[in-house]
């Protein structure tokens, strides 16, 4: 379990939308001030834990164009020093059906460089963007889910789809594979889908969420952990509550229990047996995966949206970033 008097707090000097972590365990941040002149730029950067000194140390950095969105998710290659993430083009880009917003980038010890780019994001709407993305175990494939409902599958390092993208007709929460690769997962507010990764049949639906007694709730995040056991998070529709539903390979709920008594936004799985999460009330909270049990509780983690949580590779370190422009 993460020690809490090791806690510190690193400004990065931007407001971080999503992390990653490297097969070399380095830390991959992507955020910034979006379209237009801000004044903070958009970028991404990747960073070595230093815990003598309580810093992260800026390794390499590319900075990108103010006329796009800033990054909003991404994915590392577990072997490769490569890293897809998503950024939405420019407003007139994405108006013209443009939108190559799926990108490959590789790295070097001191480089960030795009190799490729492909549209995983069907509308129109500089509004809609790819919100959630996943690699497979293999480095093979990414899926993604955007707020328009796209639902993307493509080969990686071409980019080129596994199979006509589906239309999930509402906005994708988060998605994932199995860790044997023969399914994914996609969550809407209303519904799991798991599909087939090799030609998207439906493997199972699961819908109307609700908690004990029978109130309402959302799907906000659905992961597959080392088992192929499914960790879903709901949120109350009443966002008085938020509960992790473990669901077993036979689709039967085999764990539940309420973790917060506010909704959570970002989740992580982690190795040794952990999972993470924050919530609107600005908590970090890591749990034992097995028994749901809390086992620690950092208050006020930041002072802004916690935008994103990343266990390093070990599982030794937890990284939170916010859009208050830190790391923790």
């Amino acid at each position: 379990m993460p020690n809490p008097a090791h806690r510190y707090t690193v400004n990065v000097g931007f407001p971080v939308g999503c992390i990653g972590v490297t097969h070399e365990n380095k830390i991959v941040l992507g955020g910034g001030g979006g379209p237009g002149r801000s004044g903070v730029q958009n970028k991404l950067s990747i960073y070595s834990l230093d815990d003598s000194s309580a810093s992260l140390n800026l390794n390499a950095e590319l900075v990108l164009s103010s006329d796009e969105d800033a990054p909003t998710c991404l994915a590392m290659h577990p072997k490769d020093k490569t890293f897809v993430c998503s950024i939405n083009a420019s407003a007139a880009e994405i108006k013209q059906g443009k939108n190559q917003n799926c990108r490959l980038f590789s790295y070097t010890k001191t480089k960030i460089t795009k190799t490729k780019q492909a549209t995983c994001v069907g509308s129109t709407s500089d509004v809609d963007y790819q919100k959630c993305i996943a690699m497979s175990e293999s480095g093979k494939m990414v899926v993604g889910g955007a707020t328009d409902g796209t639902l993307s599958v493509v080969h990686v390092p071409a980019l080129r789809p596994v199979f006509p993208f589906i239309d999930a007709r509402s906005e994708i929460n988060d998605v994932g594979f199995s860790n044997d690769e023969k399914w994914l997962v996609a969550a809407t507010d209303s519904e799991l889908r798991v599909l087939s990764t090799t030609n998207a049949e439906l493997v199972r639906r699961i819908d109307d969420p609700r908690i004990s007694g029978g109130e309402r709730a959302v799907f906000r995040f659905a992961r597959f952990g080392q088992t192929n056991t499914l960790y879903t998070v709901l949120n109350t529709r009443a966002r008085n509550g938020a509960y992790i539903v473990v669901w077993s390979t036979e689709w039967v709920r085999s764990a539940m229990r309420r973790v917060s008594s506010s909704p959570i936004t970002t989740f992580a799985l982690g190795p040794r047996g952990l999972l993470a999460f924050a919530t609107a009330s600005l908590h970090v909270v890591v749990c034992d995966a097995k028994t749901l049990r809390v086992l620690l509780r950092v208050p006020a983690a930041h002072s802004f949206a916690i935008t994103a949580l990343a266990f390093d590779r070990d599982g030794k370190h937890l990284v939170s970033a916010s859009a208050d422009q830190t790391c923790q």
